[in-house]
């Protein structure tokens, strides 16, 4: 089956001409390049898997933390927000859609009130009903969303893997998600920290600008060095990178041809 026409002729009567043949399986490669569709059912994941921690793993951490006497570092926090809508998010479902939206854009952001840094959201309480105010085009409600924060105290150590390496400076990421900068000494030349190293880092400062943010702390040991890749996996991993190249042409290939027709 393809795209149908309808033509008008001359006595009056239409007739139906198939003008483009489409596949019938819309999850075929050759559809999704030539027609750059996607399965978006399929490929749609809830906001809450989508991070580096679970709010359940959360409330597991904190009560680890508490039981090496290291409590404050992660708190439960419950964040009030005041949302407006459009109208047209007023059924529950895309309300609640748009409100889960709003709560999984907080995750990695800096909150002054708490001086600290959101790393996983939970459930979002509804805390008064909808209403409109005067002549406004959107409905206003009130929610509390349930937060775990990481809130860093100067002279804590944390443990953190390594994500690049410069010439006096090592970046890596704290809980999985939050960057912090590290300056190189002598010690880090000795155990030569290199990417994907576990390192431990003692906590200085906070650089915060708007909700964006990074920490700043000097290195303290090495936790774990990174496996070394075999000939054979790196092998592997440049050809994944050609065939990874090769679908890229492929793709603007199919792309041009549409263009052309």
């Amino acid at each position: 089956m393809g795209r149908k026409k309808f033509i008008e002729n001359e006595d009056g009567t239409n007739k139906v001409i198939e003008t483009e043949e489409v596949p019938k399986k819309k999850e075929d490669k050759e559809y999704r390049l030539r027609y750059l569709g996607q399965n978006i059912k399929a490929g749609k994941k809830s906001f809450k898997d989508q991070f580096f921690m679970s709010y359940e793993d959360g409330l597991k951490l904190i009560k680890k933390l508490r039981g090496k006497g290291k409590g404050g570092q992660l708190v439960q926090k419950k964040m009030p927000r005041h949302v407006s809508l459009p109208y047209h998010m007023s059924g529950k479902s895309a309300m609640d859609e748009s409100i889960n939206w709003i709560a999984q854009n907080t995750v990695g952001k800096y909150r002054n009130e708490y001086k600290g840094i959101v790393v996983a959201v939970g459930n979002v309480e509804t805390v008064s009903a909808p209403r409109v105010i005067a002549d406004q085009y959107a409905f206003h409600t009130d929610v509390a969303i349930n937060q775990i924060v990481f809130i860093p105290k100067v002279g804590d150590k944390y443990e953190a893997n390594v994500k690049y390496v410069q010439e006096g400076l090592i970046v890596g990421v704290v809980m999985g998600m939050i960057t912090i900068h590290v300056k190189l000494n002598d010690k880090t030349s000795e155990d030569q920290v290199g990417i994907d190293d576990k390192i431990l880092v003692k906590y200085s400062n906070i650089r915060v600008k708007n909700s964006l943010c990074h920490l700043t702390g000097a290195y303290v040991k090495m936790i774990e060095k990174a496996a070394i890749k075999d000939e054979e996996e790196a092998v592997e991993d440049e050809a994944d990178d050609e065939d990874e190249a090769v679908k890229e042409e492929v793709k603007e290939e199919v792309d041009y041809e549409d263009m052309e027709e």
